[in-house]
């Protein structure tokens, strides 16, 4: 019998949590039985890394803009493609592959077109908002990676519920399980080092964190913050760094590519983001770490971290509350271990890139019994 035959559609290979889950999932479906196929807008990106085909296998389809005229190209190329290779299901993983995908898949009468829903969308436009819900209700369905981000879409969006899921995000665990820290994050023993690794944009939350800092290092001045990350907002925090007159305490390191190696430097990670979560990869990489989090309860957070066992979650924008927390952790190295511990085996039995792929399966093999599309 044939394998159905599977079209993930990745942005890009860039570093992002959606890229990575896309890769991931594309990785691990069973060759046994289904066809995995890659399509992205580009591969450029560190990410590539992980693509388990030569490129010249993976669709690409260069996005310059939705009113650039090759974007009718591309479409037009895509459609032939699905059409040619009878392609069974086409699954999206953010908001650029929805716009694009989806439409197309539809005519090109694709029986299964899954949607992506990956954060609370509050830093989409109106009109980029109008535009996902149209395209929503063109798929057979859309998949949310965290409950919180499936209720969003049933309660707030009007998608009804039996036409959107939940799918958590899922963690590679072997690059984890055997890693030495690379030398410039190798961790200074009278310091007590934690880290933030998230994009440098405004509703990531630095300035609340370092906020909470200018409190915290009165009393802990061994505590030391490294702030993983690029992006628009470097300026403005390396002016509040100096502000606050935090240059000793908190370093912006760049973007990190060697998460594992860089975690093994740390003592625990914090996400303080004020919106626009949802299935923080940052959180869980840190738990395979068996690292602590103190995190906000932002979008999908809750699900993954377990209050008082695997970490802490504050409130979003609390200054004072996370200080308390944070200062809490460093002075509890044992209360470090025990979180740590119990963060890396919720991973284990939960969250790992194979448990995710099999959740995919599940679904395509109940829609394709059920004859949606």
């Amino acid at each position: 019998m044939t394998r159905p035959r599977v079209l993930v559609f990745a942005n890009s290979f860039r570093i992002g949590g959606s890229e990575r889950q896309a890769l991931e999932l594309f990785r691990n479906l069973d060759r046994s039985a289904y066809d995995p196929r890659l399509a992205t807008a580009s591969i450029d990106g560190p990410l590539r890394t992980l693509v388990p085909c030569a490129m010249e296998e993976v669709q690409i389809y260069p996005l310059v803009s939705f009113k650039n005229p090759s974007c009718l190209m591309c479409a037009a190329r895509f459609y032939r493609y699905l059409r040619q290779e009878q392609i069974d299901v086409v699954q999206c993983f953010d908001f650029y592959s929805n716009i694009f995908a989806i439409p197309i898949a539809r005519l090109a009468r694709v029986p299964i077109v899954l949607g992506a829903r990956r954060e609370e969308s509050t830093a989409k436009t109106p009109m980029q908002r109008r535009a996902q819900r149209w395209v929503y209700r063109l798929a057979t369905g859309v998949v949310a990676n965290a409950d919180s981000i499936r209720d969003l879409l049933i309660k707030g969006e009007g998608v009804s519920p039996d036409r959107v899921w939940a799918i958590p995000n899922g963690l590679d665990l072997d690059v984890f399980d055997v890693v030495a820290a690379q030398s410039r994050y190798r961790r200074q023993g009278h310091l007590v080092q934690f880290a933030v690794i998230a994009n440098l944009r405004p509703e990531k939350g630095h300035g609340v964190l370092l906020d909470a800092l200018a409190g915290l290092v009165a009393h802990h001045p061994k505590f030391r913050l490294l702030i993983a990350g690029n992006g628009p907002m470097r300026g403005v925090i390396e002016a509040h760094i100096r502000r606050l007159h935090l240059e000793a305490t908190a370093e912006l390191v760049g973007e990190v590519h060697d998460v594992p190696a860089f975690l093994s430097s740390v003592d625990g990670v914090i996400l303080p983001s004020i919106t626009n979560e949802g299935f923080p990869n940052a959180v869980m990489e840190a738990m395979a770490a068996s690292l602590p989090v103190v995190a906000t309860d932002s979008g999908g957070t809750r699900e993954l971290v377990v209050e008082g066992e695997t970490g802490f979650i504050v409130p979003p924008g609390d200054v004072e509350a996370l200080a308390s927390r944070v200062g809490l952790l460093c002075r509890d190295a044992e209360l470090r271990r025990k979180m740590g511990e119990a963060g890396r085996w919720r991973i284990v039995r939960q969250f790992t890139t194979q448990q995710m792929a099999r959740r995919y399966e599940s679904l395509y093999a109940t829609l394709r019994a059920r004859g949606r599309g």
